[in-house]
């Protein structure tokens, strides 16, 4: 019984919550389960950035008259992921997708390894990668 509520815990994590979106205006969609806001820009799918350059471009980024977006913790990346969905594995409600990785916060090994966590949206799978690389950032904030 144990087994099976560990396996039953484990398939609602792998799965998100179930997200929710809706568009919340012109470059913002709104996950209403978790009340996170999500940048839907251009830029989410033409721009590469390192990862230290995706933490400061979310700090400083101004969108829909919205201050103070974050880079995305791997479990707030994570929850947009759609598992029943693939290339991209993520909501139809976002018009700018890239099939590739987009950082997240989370880095690895408290980033001695100067490593963090990505998530890839063609599959959904994660990894880490050297934080000097460039991938895709979409920037988040918690919504009021």
């Amino acid at each position: 019984m144990k087994r099976l509520k560990i396996f039953a815990l484990s398939l609602f994590v792998v799965c998100g919550v179930n997200a929710d979106m809706v568009k919340n205006s012109a470059n913002i969609i709104k996950d209403t389960k978790t009340n996170y806001l999500w940048q839907d820009t251009k830029e989410t799918s033409t721009s590469k950035r390192t990862f230290e350059d995706a933490v400061s471009y979310c700090k400083n980024l101004e969108l829909d008259g919205h201050k103070s977006w974050e880079l995305p913790g791997f479990v707030e990346l994570f929850s947009i992921v759609d598992t029943k969905v693939y290339n991209p594995t993520i909501s139809e409600s976002f018009k700018f997708v890239i099939s590739d990785n987009y950082w997240s916060a989370k880095t690895f090994g408290h980033a001695t390894t100067k490593e963090a966590f990505v998530v890839n949206f063609l599959s959904g799978a994660f990894n880490r990668e050297k934080m000097d690389e460039e991938f895709y950032v979409r920037c988040y904030k918690k919504g009021n």
